[in-house]
């Protein structure tokens, strides 16, 4: 493939055991750019809480994509090009006609600059992603939101996409990508919708493009993707579509293939 864009999510992807990139994949993510390869990064977190950490150990990224394809931020310009959030309606739609099918569910908001959830959210997740006790003081604020967050204290994951994909507003996005809650994006706000929205922009063909992932919310961008490649420790749906399984996130299993590559 004549390869022109490297798309590759975090979490369990990119990033090593320490949640940013490690040396080696530092290396061979800088050699793709120095030989004229763009790269984005395209995930579930948020850039104002994802971006740094991208480029934290040196690494050249010329896009953040975030919010599951939600928002993409020029890291070059630095300037948020796209960001999607619900309208108000669909907002109420999903946080009071869920949990009339799942009681006790809980939900977190996410914003332009930062998080609000409610209370039965905090009592089931007090602790953030990145570890840590979450503010005392966060509150529920029901505006600007890109992206809504679901967890329940008993039911797993797949149980709440399962019951709530067919309550949710048209076009909405319901996946999950390895935290302890579900993730519901704005229509649009999806991987490979986001990834071709930008390749369209930048006059890239999807076989030109190469992806990489390892959750459910990866699906649509390893499918898109000219060439999807899985990682070792992928759930087995990425498994099944992906043309191509690497090592794992601690293994290089990014590095590895950009390397081959190069």
């Amino acid at each position: 493939m004549a390869l022109r864009l490297i798309a590759s999510d975090l979490d369990g992807t990119l990033f090593g055991a320490n949640k940013v990139p490690a040396p080696r994949t530092v290396r061979a993510i800088n050699s793709a750019v120095d030989a004229g390869i763009t790269f984005a990064a395209v995930t579930g977190r948020s850039y104002f809480g994802g971006a740094n950490r991208v480029v934290s150990t040196g690494a050249s990224v010329h896009w953040f994509i975030g919010s599951n394809g939600g928002h993409r931020l020029n890291m070059t310009t630095k300037a948020l090009e796209e960001r999607l959030i619900f309208s108000a309606k669909e907002l109420a739609s999903i946080v009071t006609t869920i949990p009339e099918h799942l009681p006790g569910i809980g939900f977190g908001l996410e914003h332009g600059d930062g998080f609000t959830y409610d209370q039965a959210f905090y009592a089931a997740l007090p602790e953030a992603f990145d570890g840590g006790k979450r503010a005392d003081s966060a509150i529920w604020a029901p505006d600007d939101v890109g992206k809504i967050f679901a967890t329940h204290p008993t039911m797993t994951n797949q149980d709440i996409v399962a019951t709530a994909t067919p309550l949710v507003p048209p076009g909405t996005h319901v996946s999950t990508s390895g935290g302890a809650f579900v993730e519901f994006t704005p229509a649009g706000a999806d991987k490979g919708l986001a990834l071709g929205r930008l390749c369209e922009q930048l006059r890239i063909r999807s076989d030109e493009v190469i992806a990489f992932g390892d959750n459910n919310n990866d699906l649509s961008m390893l499918q898109w993707a000219g060439h999807g490649v899985a990682m070792a420790n992928a759930t087995p749906d990425a498994l099944a579509i992906a043309d191509q399984v690497t090592t794992t996130n601690v293994d290089f299993g990014v590095a590895r293939v950009i390397e081959s590559l190069l």
